[in-house]
């Protein structure tokens, strides 16, 4: 029987990392944790030896600039690492039970749910408030983007409040806003990367789950840090 089921690929790189990109993340988190009530950190998930059998850096030990500079020199650049960061996952905010817009909320999980074959479900929560996302933090979530969907307007006074609560918690998560050119045309959120589903684009999913994928992949320093 011919397997129809999405493949499943790591296209968002969770758990893996070059040692460029691992000497852009710990730079990073480095001025981020300054600024931040929220530590942000990488690990190797495995022991990590050079080409004479020294170990470099052992299993759930942290990786910082010494060891990068250590895996540069004894790796080639584009050499993949098991890792574990911090900072790794997405939450969903959007409101499922509100009717006018479940339709949406339901497109919206679904497409980020399978990102990547369905590979990142463990690694995504879907809340339906910033209030709620916000609980979940000072429990210890933390995930690298915040996908915002549909909101009640009746709602929006107490969810920018919360947000900029979350700004001050973290001021380092990304977020993405996405509009819908009849549910949502406009942003409540000011600052924050956009993307409008426009109803009347049939590929208007496929651009979303790109973009998304970009705002989660970008290197830290195209950020300000």
């Amino acid at each position: 029987m011919e397997d129809n089921s999405p493949k499943q690929e790591n296209i968002l790189k969770v758990g893996i990392a070059e040692a460029d990109r691992l000497d852009d993340m710990v730079r990073s988190f480095r001025l981020m944790n300054k600024h931040s009530n929220r530590r942000r950190f990488v690990v190797s998930r495995e022991n990590v030896v050079d080409g004479h059998g020294n170990i470099i850096v052992e299993k759930a030990k942290d990786i910082d600039i010494s060891v990068v500079k250590q895996f540069q020199r004894s790796f080639d650049r584009n050499t993949e690492f098991k890792v574990f960061s911090s900072d790794e996952g997405i939450a969903i905010i959007t409101n499922t039970e509100a009717e006018y817009g479940r339709d949406f909320s339901k497109s919206l999980i679904n497409q980020v749910m399978n990102i990547g074959g369905g590979i990142y479900k463990p690694f995504i929560d879907i809340v339906q408030s910033f209030y709620e996302l916000f609980a979940l933090f000072q429990k210890g979530l933390s995930p690298k983007l915040i996908i915002v969907g549909y909101i009640p307007v009746k709602n929006i006074g107490q969810e920018v409040n919360m947000y900029n609560e979350l700004k001050r918690h973290d001021p380092y998560i990304r977020y993405l806003d996405v509009l819908h050119s009849e549910l949502k045309p406009r942003s409540f959120i000011k600052g924050v990367p956009q993307f409008m589903l426009d109803t009347e684009d049939g590929k208007a999913w496929h651009k979303f789950v790109l973009k998304v994928i970009h705002e989660y992949t970008k290197p830290y320093f195209m950020e300000e840090i």
